[in-house]
């Protein structure tokens, strides 16, 4: 009896621990089970996070490329560019007035064609340079006075090809004073004039004294642009509009300064008599202004 009644107990320890056991296992289980999600979620955290950092590092990257290629360097040639442009216009000004400066000095005629002969071709690859990059300037970037700078010397060594581009663009410029305005037309007139339009030449001349204003203050510009008027319509054989602007010319003269008066009267009957005998009847006398 005391072995049969000691055999149930004996099962229901076993069952007891072997149920315990089982639970330990489940338990094991589920713990290796959480260290391994407990891991592999870290991994896809750091996963993602390196994804993220790529993805804003490339973002970064190309907005860096995009601001160089559309702001950066374009601006840095806009620079560049404008630079190079300036540089040609003063040198060409420069060299103006080296030529300038040595017809006034007292050296030998033969010298001084000598060394005219050596500045004038730095001159025209001055304008040449201007030229090529006035075509990638911007229109506001350019102004007035040193298109005129490049027009006045396109004209005297006769590009006038090169003076016509600088000169409408000077014309096309609309944003500055009525003084700059009246030069580009001024000039625009003497290179009608020089190319063999005299009707579209006068117009451009009578437009710049348009430009000025019928005022006191402007009347020596008024005068000095009458004036260059004159000279080209006696230098291109327009006798008849010459002669009544002449007198034009005379009749607003008498408003102006002396000094200014006996400047103008200079350069009208310098230019006049150099053509006498051409044409054009210049006039036997010219008073004194």
């Amino acid at each position: 009896m005391p072995d049969s009644a000691q055999a149930p107990a004996e099962a229901e320890r076993l069952a007891e621990v072997e149920s315990t056991n089982l639970l330990l296992k489940n338990f094991e289980e589920r713990i290796g089970g959480l260290e391994k999600n407990s891991h592999k979620t870290m991994f896809k955290r750091l996963t993602e996070s390196a994804s993220a950092s790529a993805l804003f590092l490339g973002l970064v990257l190309t907005f860096a490329s995009l601001h160089e290629t559309f702001i950066s360097k374009p601006e840095a040639d806009r620079i560049a560019r404008l630079s190079q442009f300036n540089q040609a216009v003063n040198s060409a000004a420069k060299l103006r007035q080296e030529l300038i400066k040595l017809s006034l000095d007292p050296i030998s005629p033969q010298l001084q064609l000598a060394m005219a002969s050596a500045i004038t071709p730095q001159i025209l690859n001055d304008i040449a340079t201007a030229n090529a990059m006035l075509r990638d300037i911007d229109n506001d970037d350019v102004g007035i006075p040193q298109l005129l700078i490049l027009i006045g010397e396109a004209y005297t060594i006769g590009d006038f090809h090169a003076a016509k581009t600088f000169a409408t663009r000077a014309v096309a410029k609309k944003d500055v004073t009525p003084y700059l305005q009246s030069e580009a037309k001024r000039y625009e007139g003497k290179l009608l004039y020089a190319t063999g339009d005299p009707a579209k030449g006068r117009a451009a001349f009578l437009d710049a004294m348009k430009m000025l204003g019928d005022t006191a203050v402007s009347l020596s510009s008024r005068a000095y642009v009458l004036a260059d008027l004159v000279i080209a319509e006696y230098t291109t054989s327009d006798c008849e509009n010459g002669a009544q602007d002449f007198q034009r010319f005379v009749e607003m003269s008498r408003g102006l300064y002396d000094q200014v008066r006996q400047q103008l009267n200079a350069m009208v009957k310098g230019a006049l008599t150099q053509l006498q005998g051409r044409n054009c009847p210049v006039p036997a006398s010219f008073p004194q202004l």
